[in-house]
């Protein structure tokens, strides 16, 4: 079996990755991961219509978020912070792998949030 995790998803991250810490909902640990950050606007062309995104993102590796103790049912609501902003994660969407889902990715779906 290929191990997708290896080949396609370390250098990714080892690239485009950009350190952050989340605050898992309902606990007072931080952990420190690795997102690749999609907080920017991105342009899509198709048959000359573009369509832009709205939402900004991030994305993780699930298997980190396990290793750490994030459990699903803790990401809705949970805090992340990178590149200097904070962020809520109002929602997500697991986007897998061929070696299953939980060896895949997570976009986590943002809101800004201001910390007190």
């Amino acid at each position: 079996m290929i191990d997708y995790s290896a080949l396609l998803f370390d250098p990714v991250f080892a690239q485009l990755g950009v350190p952050a810490s989340l605050i898992a909902s309902g606990t007072a640990g931080q952990v420190e991961v690795t997102v690749i950050d999609e907080t920017r606007r991105k342009i899509q062309a198709s048959n000359g219509v573009e369509v832009r995104s709205v939402e900004p993102a991030a994305v993780i590796r699930i298997p980190e978020l396990i290793a750490k103790g994030v459990a699903r049912e803790l990401w809705r609501n949970s805090v992340v912070t990178f590149n200097g902003k904070n962020w809520s994660v109002r929602s997500y969407d697991t986007l897998g792998s061929p070696n299953g889902e939980d060896l895949g990715l997570v976009r986590f779906l943002l809101t800004t949030v201001e910390l007190q």
